[in-house]
């Protein structure tokens, strides 16, 4: 559970990206979640769970585009390929700035980093989170933004520090 949430995001845009339609891809991510449950035990821990993950979403894609037959939404093999060779490529790169916003989030004050993870999980409404912190609505979107722009040059920091060395 802990690999796939370290690499839901990666994941769910890695489905969007091959299959534009939300319901389809929502679908397909279930189906990959239960593969991968399925088959954990299969997972040679010294390989790129990502890359792993990524592959199993990717035959998911592919038999839905059987089903489907032509759609317009399910461009060429050609594309799929492209854009799964992208995200291998770019696995490196999302799991540093993942490490780094995960290192930044955590030199933020406790109320800010709430306030972030709040805003940003997309599960409750700004009007809530204010509510339940006893804000003001404007006052917790000042706080995010600022929280925010620290964040944003943290981990630019992080991440040609981390390229510097």
């Amino acid at each position: 559970m802990r690999l796939l949430g370290l690499h839901e995001v990666d994941l769910r845009s890695y489905v969007l990206a091959l299959v534009p339609n939300w319901a389809d891809a929502e679908e397909i991510l279930q189906d990959t979640r239960l593969r991968l449950w399925d088959q954990f035990d299969k997972h040679d821990p010294a390989k790129d769970f990502g890359g792993w993950s990524r592959s199993i979403a990717y035959f998911f894609v592919l038999t839905m585009r059987k089903k489907r037959g032509r759609h317009p939404q399910f461009e060429r093999q050609e594309f799929c390929d492209v854009v799964s060779q992208a995200f291998a490529e770019s696995a490196g790169q999302s799991a540093e700035r993942s490490h780094a916003i995960q290192y930044c989030l955590d030199k933020l004050d406790e109320a800010k980093r709430t306030a972030v993870i709040r805003y940003y999980s997309g599960q409750e409404t700004i009007a809530a989170i204010a509510a339940d912190l006893g804000r003001p609505i404007e006052a917790l979107k000042a706080v995010v933004r600022r929280a925010r722009l620290k964040l944003a040059e943290c981990v630019e920091k992080q991440l040609s520090q981390e390229s510097d060395a």
